[in-house]
């Protein structure tokens, strides 16, 4: 990943984060915190996966990813006005389940210590 690309994910991830923080994206299923966890950025600068987490049932992370996905005109076109860039990525939102791996991992490492 080049400095170039880490740059731009990087404001990709600030511009996502300041719309749902300042409550532009009105969606109720944006429920409860929501964070996110980084930004791929295609090479080309064309493509971005934007990875992230929130806390809730498997079905309220899925509602999470409708909404994203219901809000990404929205949300690309206020990236494409923010970045100076000729191109916008095209965004495709992820949901990061590492966070949910980690927290199993250290259950069964729990449960083996307790036995």
């Amino acid at each position: 990943m080049s400095v170039r690309t880490r740059r731009v994910g990087h404001e990709i991830r600030r511009i996502i984060s300041d719309l749902l923080l300042k409550g532009e994206l009105h969606d109720p299923r944006f429920a409860g915190m929501i964070t996110f966890t980084h930004v791929d950025v295609s090479p080309d600068l064309r493509m971005a996966k934007v990875y992230f987490s929130c806390f809730g049932s498997d079905e309220e992370r899925s509602k999470t990813l409708e909404a994203f996905e219901s809000a990404n005109g929205f949300i690309q076109s206020e990236v494409g006005s923010q970045l100076t860039l000729r191109v916008t990525p095209r965004l495709r939102f992820l949901i990061d389940d590492s966070m949910a791996y980690g927290d199993k991992i250290e259950r069964l490492i729990k449960n083996i210590e307790d036995e």
